[in-house]
């Protein structure tokens, strides 16, 4: 997917509320919990980006307990996991 599929694809309003530097935060957040799975998760959950890094990891750790520390494994499984975090 290239960027234009990107901006497309998701609302002016979400782009508008990402804060890059908070994004890469994120970003290298879940590449310390060996996700294999981010480019997918840019692409088709983009909001969650929208989280503050601190509530972000904070809403992780939670799930990630609930799933027994298994939460990443879970989601790339069923990706709709990842809609939990905006409970």
């Amino acid at each position: 997917m290239n960027i234009e599929e990107i901006i497309e694809k998701f609302e002016k309003s979400t782009l508008r509320n990402i804060n890059q530097e908070n994004m890469f935060k994120i970003i290298k957040f879940l590449q310390l919990q060996n996700c294999d799975f981010l480019e997918d998760i840019i692409e088709d959950y983009l909001d969650l980006f929208t989280f503050e890094f601190d509530d972000f990891v904070c809403k992780y750790n939670k799930l990630n307990e609930k799933y027994n520390n298994k939460f990443l494994v879970e989601a790339s499984l069923d990706m709709n996991k990842l809609e939990e975090f905006y409970y």
